[in-house]
């Protein structure tokens, strides 16, 4: 069983006496909460209330003043109060919603405006590049927009300021909404532990009408044999049903209580030990079946007591002072959110009177000062004429004059890549006299860039101009240098990687020149001195210009092929020894590139020196310029020198 004691009642009262008053509340019909003093507790005063509240409720329908309403008499009545309570407080949220809203429609409103204010400033800036005295036009213009500035700044002072109030009004919403939780769950714990109390009160009921029932069924059956034997009846041991109803004659305390339960106890077993005939069982019986109802009948009314002295302090004193308390809640909430909307409503006339006032200023200056300018004044200060009359003045002072000449021929200057395209200058097939003498150029541009790409990074390449470079990217590079050798650069990082396409190139642009690079009839002295019978696998020493049994032979061949390169023209003169001063730097470097005289002799052989038309004679032809060519790398010095 829950009961709570004097310390646990006052402990209530204070979480519910947030916004107490000491009275009974009552309604009168008319929207107002009336309070009638409670007084104390006891059963005489609560009925002198009911009476004085029934005459004056008699008064009032005689005199048609609205009757007041008892809620502690109402069932629901604080279920009532505090649903009244949740929809004040739903009425300040929708509030706080509505004043954060509008804040933030004020908010976007001054931010909109200010941005336009700072984009028009920035172009009436730009359109006065002189930065020149303004015109009455755009001195009016600058001032609009001046006075939109100020509007926006008072709306956002509006916004700020409703902001503030939702937060603040939110925080109070917050603070009264745990007023109410604590007011409803005291009421709560108070239903709680009256019910529990109720129940265990049932629960006592139940026991004492079973033990009743009991030992009047003993009674009844002991009388009965009595009376049918006729034995005398005795009163069953001085306990009767009146008995519990008054006390029985035994004390009202429970010490009373305890030695008849003693004496019940004693009874039963002097009764359990000294069985006797079926009449003095059934009186014993009866006598403990007494002893047992009496001792329910005390737990009974004790707890009946305490239930009833339980809910008269719930219902004459604890709900009216939560009543009291849910009501002032309510009364404090209606008056602070009417304090809210009426400080929105001062606050939103306050901004549009701010708004009016930028808008037409009043004119608060004495007598001789400048009265304050609105818009409308604003707009009529524009002298459009004088505006017009300045602008034309400056721009004829810093204005040139018309120039009445005629406009001459302008040719369209096209890119240097259309202008190649439109004009190119190709290398390949193109006579060497002829290419050298457009171009101003003692060698081939294209030998000159691709002999640099190769000594640059390509010397110490294994099998350089013997390995052929991929056939798309040859191309590519062919027309390249058939575009405009000038523009052609080698040693990007586009061919920086790509040797053996360059050298694909040059050996396709040697191969390619009409009459070769050894015009034919110097081609034709120079392979006369190495016969077609001659071995082809000779040793190196044996090729070099040396002192020995082949001295004259050798000379005889030095000097007879620098003759046939002193008579070539001087295009192929100069080309030939530009191409073998190269060849002799890449054999240089054989160790690495593995390419000797022999097999730069091979590569370029028959590029230098192509064979003839006969086929029969193609294989023996190209045995021939082979060793040409490399006995000009082997004697490159010797032979260049006697030229």
């Amino acid at each position: 069983m829950q009961s709570w004691s004097s310390a646990d009642t006052s402990t209530h009262r204070a979480d519910a006496a947030t916004v107490v008053s000491e009275g009974r509340p009552s309604y009168d019909g008319t929207g107002q909460m009336h309070y009638a003093s409670t007084g104390g507790v006891s059963p005489v005063t609560t009925r002198s209330l009911q009476q004085q509240q029934q005459q004056l409720q008699l008064q009032q329908q005689q005199k048609n003043i609205p009757v007041q309403v008892d809620l502690t008499e109402i069932d629901g009545g604080l279920a009532m109060l505090l649903e009244r309570s949740r929809h004040s407080l739903m009425s300040c949220k929708e509030t706080v919603a509505f004043f954060k809203n509008r804040a933030k429609v004020e908010e976007d409103y001054s931010r909109s405006m200010q941005k336009l204010v700072q984009t028009t400033l920035k172009t009436m800036d730009h359109s006065r590049p002189g930065g020149g005295p303004l015109n009455t036009q755009q001195a009016a213009w600058q001032r609009l927009v001046e006075v939109h500035e100020t509007l926006a700044s008072n709306r956002m002072k509006f916004s700020i300021t409703l902001h503030e109030m939702s937060e603040y009004l939110n925080n109070y919403v917050k603070s009264k909404e745990s007023v109410r939780r604590k007011l409803k769950d005291t009421e709560q714990r108070y239903q709680k532990a009256i019910e529990e109390t109720e129940t265990l009160l049932e629960k006592a009921r139940s026991k004492y009408e079973v033990q009743s029932g009991e030992w009047e069924r003993l009674l009844v059956k002991s009388g009965n044999s009595k009376t049918e034997s006729g034995a005398p009846i005795s009163g069953g041991g001085g306990m009767t049903s009146a008995s519990f109803s008054h006390g029985g004659g035994a004390p009202n305390s429970m010490n009373a209580i305890s030695k008849t339960k003693n004496v019940g106890s004693a009874v039963s077993g002097i009764f359990s030990k000294h069985k006797g005939s079926t009449q003095e069982s059934l009186e014993r019986m009866g006598q403990e079946a007494g002893v047992k109802a009496k001792v329910a009948n005390e737990g009974y009314k004790r707890l009946l007591n305490q239930t009833n002295a339980m809910r008269r302090d719930f219902y004459d004193v604890q709900l009216p002072k939560i009543l009291a308390s849910v009501m002032g809640l309510i009364e404090e909430v209606d008056q602070f959110l009417k304090f809210s909307l009426g400080k929105y409503a001062y606050t939103y006339e306050s901004a549009v009177l701010a708004d009016a006032i930028t808008l037409k200023p009043i004119d608060t200056s004495g007598e001789g000062a400048a009265a304050p300018v609105g818009m409308v004044e604003m707009v009529g200060g524009i002298d459009t004429k004088t505006d017009l009359d300045a602008y034309l003045q400056i721009t004829a002072r810093s204005g040139g004059r018309i120039n009445r000449s005629s406009i001459p021929y302008k040719e369209y200057e096209m890119s240097t890549r259309a202008r190649l395209y439109a004009n190119p200058r190709p290398i390949f097939g193109v006579p060497l006299d002829v290419q050298l003498s457009r171009d101003k150029h003692p060698v081939p541009m294209i030998l000159a860039k691709c002999a640099d790409a190769v000594e640059a990074f390509g010397l110490q390449n294994e099998g350089i101009y013997r390995q052929s470079g991929q056939s798309s990217q040859v191309n590519k590079l062919r027309n390249e240098f058939d575009l405009d050798a000038e523009h052609v650069d080698l040693r990007s990082n586009a061919y920086v990687g790509d040797i053996n396409t360059i050298t694909s190139v040059l050996k396709m642009y040697l191969r390619e020149l009409p009459g070769g690079l050894v015009p034919p009839s110097q081609r034709t002295a120079m392979l006369s001195f190495f016969p077609a019978g001659e071995p082809d696998n000779v040793p190196p020493e044996m090729t070099a210009y040396s002192h020995g049994d082949d001295e004259l032979e050798m000379a005889q061949k030095v000097s007879g092929l620098a003759e046939a390169i002193r008579n070539m023209p001087v295009p192929n003169r100069n080309t030939v020894a530009y191409l073998f001063a190269h060849l002799d730097k890449v054999q240089a470097f054989q160790e690495f590139n593995m390419m000797n005289s022999e097999n730069l002799g091979i590569v370029f052989g028959p590029t230098i020196a192509p064979p003839g038309n006969s086929p029969a004679d193609a294989a023996v032809d190209i045995r021939r310029s082979t060793k040409l060519v490399r006995f000009i790398l082997d004697n490159r010095r010797a032979i260049f020198e006697a030229i």
